[in-house]
C-alpha cells in the first residue's frame, strides 16, 4: 500500500503535467504571444485564455483572446507582432483604412493536426478598442469562422 502511494502522486502529477502542457505552448512559437504576455494582466484589459472542455460546443482545442481599450501603444506593437506573424500564413480577410491595418484573419500554417487562426480588429468608434483573438482546432479556418460567426 505505501508503494502506491509512493508512486501515485508524482504519476498523478506528470499525467497532469502532460495534459496541461500542450496548451501552455500552443502559440509560443508566435509574435503574438508577447502580447498575452504583455498586456494580459494589465488593469482595464481584458484577456480570456480557455481550453479543451471548457470549449466543448465550439470544438476547439485552445480559443485565447485580449481586448485592449484606448492604448496606442499597444495597438502598434500588435501590428508589429501580426507583421512577423503573417510570414507564411494566409491573410482570409484583410482592412486597411487610411494606411492602418484595422482588420485581419490570418491562417496559420497547421501545427501538427491543429489549425491556426488569428484575428485581429480595431474599432474607433467611443473608445480606441483592440480585439486580438488567436484559435487552435481540428476543423480547417473557414469552418471556424462560419462557427464564430453563426454563434453570434
Amino acid at each position: 500500500m505505501k508503494l502506491i502511494k509512493t508512486y501515485f502522486v508524482p504519476i498523478l502529477i506528470l499525467i497532469l503535467f502532460l495534459a496541461v502542457s500542450p496548451s501552455l505552448y500552443a502559440q509560443k512559437d508566435l509574435q503574438i504571444n508577447k502580447v498575452f504576455e504583455q498586456y494580459g494582466e494589465m488593469k482595464g484589459v481584458t484577456m480570456v485564455d480557455m481550453t479543451n472542455e471548457m470549449l466543448d460546443g465550439y470544438d476547439f482545442s485552445l480559443f485565447k483572446s485580449i481586448t485592449i481599450k484606448n492604448n496606442p501603444t499597444a495597438a502598434d506593437f500588435i501590428r508589429k507582432c501580426l507583421e512577423k506573424d503573417q510570414e507564411g500564413a494566409k491573410k482570409v480577410k484583410q482592412v486597411v483604412a487610411s494606411g492602418v491595418l484595422t482588420s485581419v484573419y490570418l491562417q496559420l500554417p497547421r501545427k501538427g493536426q491543429l489549425y491556426r487562426l488569428i484575428l485581429f480588429n480595431q474599432s474607433f468608434q467611443q473608445e480606441n478598442k483592440i480585439t486580438l483573438i488567436y484559435i487552435e482546432s481540428k476543423n480547417d479556418s473557414e469552418n471556424i469562422l462560419k462557427l464564430i460567426l453563426k454563434k453570434k
